[in-house]
């Protein structure tokens, strides 16, 4: 029994050595990850605001005098040529009082001849002393009264004449209807607008722009406007005003104005304008996607830095300290910790440890 012990161990020590020898070793490989090299810093940044076009100047086009509207053939939105018809209003009233007036100066004329010729009939019998002095001005009065009844007769149809031809309205400059406030047959006052025309030779596209930013704007300065419906299309444009009072979403107005307006370009188009704002009076930055940038327990924020080793695809990462910036389109700025020129692990940083190795795909065959 007790010569079987020894014999029982043996063979348990072979048994264990025999499995240790053929148990294989986990050894993981690098680990892959997608990178990018990080630009040089910079102290420019590119904003884009959304904003609307609209006409440099708006015309609000009106008769001279009343009437009932009889013709009123544009509508909201159509382009119109220089002197094309607008609108008319109905001209009964005014052609009755010119044919009454041509009547009235065709009396003052005859009138105005006839005393013309008595004057003149006098004035010989005067020289020859057949009719006395008297006479002679009771004859030049009315040929003088009747002289100036034809005047004023002819600044009456002259008037009215004119009053005729304000029933014709007609568009004094090319341009699109942007409102058509009244409609046909309605009785209109002298004055009263009855359309609004949108001169389309200088567009303008107005942003508003929060109160951080707007004292970086000044007169003059470029910037870039592509609106939604020309995409691949973008615009020269240059500040032609800014706003020195918020409006009501607590913005201040920017005005633009298109170097090169195209005819594809309407009032009402919206679109982006794009400034590019300076850093001047801060240190450059870098911009690293948002997903590249980890917190530490410390509350610091951090990136992992890939060191390439020559000749592979394979390298390994450290953390980086870095101090972050503000949110911008492109990514998160970084004030401080990267020069530019860095490899940085942009996915699956929170599956990485200090001096881990990684893969980087991108490079892979």
């Amino acid at each position: 029994m007790h010569a079987i012990r020894p014999t029982l161990l043996i063979c348990a020590l072979l048994l264990f050595t025999g499995c240790a020898e053929t148990e294989p070793v986990y050894a993981p490989g690098p680990r892959p990850v997608k990178t990018m090299v990080v630009e040089p810093p910079q102290s420019q940044v590119v904003r884009s605001f959304s904003g609307i076009a609209r006409a440099s100047r708006d015309m609000a086009l009106s008769f001279r005098v009343s009437g009932v509207l009889q013709e009123l053939p544009v509508q909201m939105g159509q382009r119109v040529r220089p002197g094309e018809l607008i609108a008319r209003l109905d001209p009964t009233d005014f052609e009755l009082q010119v044919m009454e007036l041509e009547a009235q100066a065709e009396h003052a004329r005859a009138t105005f001849t006839r005393a013309k010729a008595d004057y003149e009939r006098f004035q010989a019998l005067y020289d020859a002393d057949s009719v006395s002095k008297s006479e002679l001005d009771q004859a030049r009065a009315g040929f003088e009264t009747s002289q100036a009844q034809l005047a004023a007769v002819g600044k009456s149809l002259e008037l009215v004449r004119q009053q005729l031809s304000y029933t014709r309205l007609t568009a004094p400059m090319a341009g699109t209807i942007s409102e058509v406030p009244v409609e046909n047959y309605q009785t209109v006052q002298t004055g009263q607008p009855v359309v609004i025309l949108s001169t389309d030779d200088d567009l303008e596209f107005e942003v508003g722009l929060p109160d951080q930013l707007i004292h970086q704007v000044q007169l003059g300065d470029p910037a870039q406007v592509i609106f939604d419906v020309l995409p691949d299309r973008p615009f020269a444009a240059t500040v032609s005003e800014v706003g020195i009072t918020p409006g009501p979403v607590s913005t201040f107005p920017v005005k633009l104005r298109l170097a090169e307006p195209a005819s594809q370009v309407r009032p009402g188009m919206i679109g982006m304008a794009r400034f590019t704002f300076s850093h001047a009076n801060s240190r450059p930055f870098t911009v690293v996607p948002v997903e590249a940038v980890f917190g530490l327990p410390s509350g610091e924020q951090a990136v992992w830095l890939v060191n390439t080793e020559t000749g592979t695809n394979s390298g390994t990462v450290h953390r980086q300290h870095v101090i972050a910036g503000r949110l911008l389109p492109g990514g998160l700025q970084i004030l401080d910790g990267l020069l530019g020129g860095e490899t940085v692990v942009i996915r699956g940083v929170h599956r990485l440890e200090q001096g881990q190795k990684v893969r980087l795909p991108q490079d892979a065959s």
